[in-house]
């Protein structure tokens, strides 16, 4: 179960969609992120839709470790946003990038990747 005193969620946009023009290759490279570094503090969800990609991760403790972008060069691409979970807006993004929904943000869901 989430707990917020111990754990945090953070949102990943990809910084480089305008240069995501193949959309099995968008997904290929989300399939292999590097992440191996980062499981042993964190896991998430990846949503590829065409060109964008967007993310939804758990970190323990209440900020990204820091050596985590020296080690998971992957993650550099990314925009990384934490979660306000008193904020109704972001607990409803949060569900619905949890839930297994066809469409996200008006946009549908191509590819769906868990990392950790």
């Amino acid at each position: 179960m989430y707990n917020p005193d111990t754990c945090s969620l953070w949102f990943c946009d990809s910084k480089y969609n305008a240069e995501n023009s193949v959309t099995f290759k968008v997904g290929r490279f989300v399939q292999h992120m590097n992440m191996n570094f980062a499981d042993q503090y964190a896991f998430g969800k990846m949503l590829v839709f065409g060109s964008k990609v967007k993310g939804l991760w758990l970190f323990n403790g209440q900020a990204i470790p820091k050596g985590l972008f020296d080690e998971c060069y992957d993650m550099k691409l990314y925009e990384w946003t934490k979660v306000d979970i008193s904020d109704e807006a972001q607990k409803v993004r949060v569900n619905q990038m949890i839930e297994d929904c066809e469409d996200f943000e008006g946009e549908t869901i191509r590819e769906i990747y868990f990392k950790y």
